[in-house]
């Protein structure tokens, strides 16, 4: 399994977590509600690389297809190792003087 190595901005790392909850609703107006499977979390980094490291991590997106493969990270909030897939299918950068690139990255845990 490929790992994703390189590092984010430590100070602007977003974490959340999601549950899965089935709300069943009757003609009485009474819920059932029903929990389906572990909690997943989810990160939101940001990146700001030289032209070299922006377009490794581009070339590690174009491999993955996007959100279709999963992969290693090491969370640097937690230093544990999770298996995640890119959140979304679509990875834009911004592109300052041709040196800087900016851009951010969302992560989802696989469970």
């Amino acid at each position: 399994m490929a790992v994703f190595t390189w590092e984010c901005d430590p100070a602007n790392v977003r974490e959340s977590i999601e549950f899965n909850t089935l709300i069943t609703q009757f003609e009485s107006g009474r819920e059932q509600r029903r929990s389906k499977g572990e909690p997943r979390r989810r990160w939101k980094l940001q990146f700001r690389k030289d032209q070299d490291v922006a377009n490794e991590i581009w070339d590690f997106y174009l491999a993955r297809k996007g959100s279709y493969e999963a992969f290693e990270w090491k969370n640097p909030l937690d230093n544990q190792t999770y298996t995640v897939r890119f959140a979304q299918d679509n990875l834009d950068r911004t592109v300052m003087w041709k040196m800087v690139y900016q851009f951010g990255i969302e992560l989802v845990e696989v469970i």
